[in-house]
């Protein structure tokens, strides 16, 4: 079976035709050994049935070994210019110029003539075919970077890689780098000897990990992430490789960003913070099932809700005791959720309330409060909770107005069987507290004539109050506005 042959398109041709265009097109970006071997097939075109078509003809005179041959006609493949049939034993198609050329992309040959040339010196493990060539341009006219300043990006890759690098490796780079600004000489010299420095801690990771792989830019981010974006120290980082590859097999660089990633999210910095939240792990899950049980709920699983609430509970200053405490008051006050207690653990911490003896305090002071709240509204025939608008009304009048139980009550002897008692209450007082009024005796001289009249705009009437359900926000308006409150 001959070696080389024409297509049917071109079998009828009685002299050898190299299309203008390809000489324009191709030529010029060509590697020499692929325009060697494609001349040459051509000749052998002209005879296909002759005795010396043979890939042993081509190594001699061409000084290539069969590989090459192959490789170079597989270049030409890629440029639609032939057709490998066989590769053992090789056969070759020749196909029309003509038909190929009109999707090609037009470049400026001279002035990437150079640039051409160095990246196959540069990768010379391979031969670079027009297409990589064009993908290689593309980027350099997309993102504005100087040819001589990419080709130090492929030398990076190929240092790194070897000279068989692949094209997609090394565009992956170049565009990581240019989505980070690295576009210039010296920003790619500074990214280049950055990363030689990290290599050597890389590797000592991969060496803690047990990692036998190829080292690529995905761990290289990786790193970067963990010492620049979260902080981690690489001594930490090494401890930590060691021993969970000793636990676990194959732990990979992926399962070890995932962890740094939760430690970081725990502020969990150094190896011994690692360690001590692994020994207390049982401990937190205990704690976790106690806040449950306190809470009134159960999850067959608490791992997720030691990381999301109990830890930061904790890192806010609380201990299991206060933790325990709120969640037996949020039971009370029909708070079983865990979204819930957070809230109130934020509202406690806001105010400096961590420990169990603070927050004994506090509650039973808003409790006193609360239970004289609940007199004055006795004293105003309201039967209903204290809310938050009672709890607003009561901090203006003791804390702002600071108008004594005296006045107080006597506004509300006068607002007993009015509708919006509280309102009418509160209005009186604020009346009183804007003319300067702070003892009873000026109150009740000036009771009569300047007692306000209510808005027409307060026109509830008292069943509203009294007969409406009340949601769980409303039970917890204990806390409501707590961040106000100067205790």
């Amino acid at each position: 079976m001959a070696f080389c042959k024409y297509s049917t398109s071109l079998g009828n041709s009685a002299t050898i035709s190299i299309d203008v265009k390809f000489l324009n097109d191709y030529v010029p970006i060509a590697p020499e050994s692929c325009l060697k071997v494609y001349l040459y097939g051509l000749l052998k075109c002209q005879n296909s049935a002759g005795y010396d078509n043979t890939i042993e003809n081509f190594e001699e005179n061409l000084g290539l070994s069969k590989e090459d041959v192959l490789n170079c006609f597989l270049y030409w493949q890629d440029q639609n210019l032939v057709q490998v049939l066989e590769t053992d034993p090789i056969e070759v198609r020749y196909l029309p110029t003509k038909d190929n050329l009109k999707n090609l992309k037009k470049i400026d040959n001279k002035k990437y003539a150079s640039f051409v040339a160095e990246l196959q010196d540069i990768i010379s493990g391979r031969q670079i075919n027009p297409n990589e060539f064009y993908k290689y341009i593309d980027f350099v006219e997309t993102y504005h970077i100087q040819p001589c300043d990419f080709n130090m990006i492929v030398k990076y890759c190929v240092d790194k890689k070897g000279d068989n690098i692949n094209c997609n490796y090394i565009l992956t780079v170049a565009k990581v780098w240019a989505d980070e600004g690295i576009r210039t000489a010296e920003k790619i010299e500074e990214k280049i000897e950055s990363l030689t420095l990290l290599t050597s801690d890389i590797n000592q990771v991969a060496k803690a990990l047990k990692f036998k792989g190829n080292l690529s830019i995905e761990h290289q981010q990786m790193y970067e992430k963990w010492t620049k974006a979260y902080g981690f120290v690489l001594n930490n980082i090494l401890l930590l490789s060691k021993k969970v590859s000793t636990k676990t097999k194959n732990f990979s660089f992926e399962m070890l960003d995932k962890l740094l990633g939760k430690y970081y999210e725990l502020k969990l910095m150094s190896f011994a913070e690692m360690q001590e939240y692994e020994a207390n792990k049982s401990n937190l899950i205990t704690l976790a099932k106690e806040i449950n049980k306190n809470l009134g709920i159960y999850y067959e699983s608490v791992e997720n809700e030691v990381e999301t609430y109990i830890i930061p509970w904790l890192n806010k200053g609380f201990n299991e005791q206060s933790l325990l405490q709120i969640a037996n008051f949020c039971f009370k006050s029909n708070i079983r959720t865990l979204e819930g207690m957070e809230q109130s653990v934020q509202k406690f911490h806001k105010l400096g309330l961590v420990s169990v003896s603070s927050i004994d305090n506090h509650l039973n002071e808003i409790i006193a409060t609360d239970k004289q709240i609940k007199e004055y509204l006795n004293k105003l025939n309201i039967d209903r909770r204290v809310n938050s608008f009672d709890r607003s009304f009561y901090r203006t009048w003791t804390y702002t107005y600071k108008f004594n139980d005296e006045i107080i009550n006597y506004a509300l002897d006068l607002s007993v069987n009015k509708a919006n008692g509280m309102q009418y209450a509160n209005a009186l007082l604020s009346d009183w507290y804007d003319k300067g009024l702070n003892t009873i005796e000026q109150i009740k001289n000036q009771a009569v004539q300047n007692t306000p009249k209510q808005s027409s705009g307060a026109t509830f009437e008292r069943k509203s109050f009294a007969s409406r359900t009340y949601s769980e926000e409303e039970v917890n308006a204990l806390f409501d506005n707590l961040d106000e409150i100067n205790l």
